[in-house]
């Protein structure tokens, strides 16, 4: 999977960078055919916003989060995204058994 950061008012650290990606691996078992992830790291104020876009077998998932915390922000950005991915899993996996 293609990944790239973008950042934004914030320092581009690889510290964000290695945690976002390890949240990202816990996707794996949800993706089908991965093509990017594209991460926005800014800040507006003093909120931390993470904005990540997931682009998987042709549909773009897309988890925002706005937190005191960048880390904190990444994590639930990262949650919206799986509970995304459960959904349309579970919709492919239902319609299947239907037929």
């Amino acid at each position: 999977m293609e990944t790239s950061f973008t950042f934004r008012d914030i320092e581009a650290t690889e510290g964000l960078k290695e945690h976002a990606l390890s949240k990202f691996s816990k996707l794996d078992k949800f993706l089908i055919k991965p093509i990017s992830a594209h991460t926005v790291l800014s800040m507006d104020g003093s909120q931390h916003k993470a904005e990540i876009t997931i682009v998987d077998n042709g549909i773009r998932y897309v988890g925002i989060e706005m937190t005191n915390d960048m880390y904190l922000s990444i994590d639930h950005a990262v949650e919206k995204i799986s509970a995304q991915l459960k959904k349309e899993k579970e919709r492919v996996k239902d319609h299947h058994k239907r037929a």
